[in-house]
């Protein structure tokens, strides 16, 4: 058994809040310590553009769960980490309803994203203690970096899907300074393709996952990356074999990239998500 426990996500929520109707936290206007995590989007009593704040205080009242975890890579196996499943902070921020796309905004501008496809399957949770231990005592992260003020796991990960030659990827991001709710219905066709050529569907899986935690489009997706979905349309309509290269080995092209190699993508995979951003280019451009 590769962890403590495994619990379905109707059993998280029953664990999450035993005997009744959950607590709602409250939300301050602004934000009075480091630790304070960001509320944003659609929430109840939270006005488009605006933000909210909630207190580690709080969010340590709510009930948690704990998990023995050794696959999480952002740690070495095994760690026992407690804290709040993101199913189980809908109800406690008052959202009910429609499908809701939760985003973790983090302090390098990256963004992890949970649909309710992958919160069903993976059940992730934000991270309050590690072995037990508040913020202020957790250990250091990759490179020396504090994990805090927050980061999100899960008790175990098995992908769940497979396109091409992309598999589900677990979303594990740390210093999680923030969490935005966006109608996922919206924001998902929002990303979809201009058409519905096969190519560019597969191509729209992966970058939803992939390409959307560090590139923009819209009002969704990290920052950590100065390209937005524009920028990449227009390089992958102008120059397919450089896209494609630099999708697989960045640095390959640009010594100086940032950005993760993806070695496991095969010529399909690249045509597809070159496709992909190849639909949003401007029409003059195709």
């Amino acid at each position: 058994m590769r962890f403590a426990v495994l619990l379905l996500s109707s059993a998280l929520l029953a664990a999450a809040f035993p005997g009744g109707a959950p607590q709602r936290l409250p939300l301050a206007p602004q934000r009075g310590s480091p630790q304070d995590l960001e509320i944003a989007g659609d929430v109840p009593g939270v006005a488009q553009g605006e933000k909210r704040f909630v207190r580690y205080a709080d969010l340590v009242k709510l009930p948690q769960v704990t998990f023995t975890v050794r696959d999480d890579e952002n740690f070495p196996p095994p760690v026992q980490l407690s804290g709040v499943p993101l199913d189980a902070l809908l109800p406690a921020l008052g959202i009910g309803g429609g499908k809701q796309l939760i985003a973790a905004i983090c302090d390098d501008g990256y963004e992890g994203h949970y649909t309710g496809e992958y919160r069903a399957a993976h059940h992730p949770f934000l991270v309050l203690r590690i072995g037990g231990k508040e913020p202020a005592n957790w250990p250091k992260g990759p490179d020396g970096k504090n994990y805090g003020p927050y980061l999100i796991s899960h008790a175990s990960f098995s992908p769940a899907f497979h396109v091409l030659a992309h598999k589900d990827q677990a979303q594990i991001p740390y210093g999680v300074v923030g969490l935005r709710f966006f109608d996922e219905s919206a924001v998902l066709h929002q990303l979809l393709p201009p058409g519905a050529a096969v190519p560019a569907m597969q191509g729209y899986r992966i970058a939803q996952q992939n390409c959307l935690r560090c590139h923009r489009e819209g009002d969704i997706g990290g920052t950590k990356s100065p390209f937005g979905w524009p920028q990449m349309a227009l390089i992958a309509q102008g120059n397919p074999t450089a896209f494609g290269k630099y999708v697989v080995r960045p640095n390959s092209v640009n010594p100086e990239a940032n950005m993760p190699a993806n070695p496991e993508y095969d010529a399909a995979t690249v045509a597809a998500i070159t496709a992909y951003f190849r639909s949003f280019a401007p029409e003059e451009q195709k």
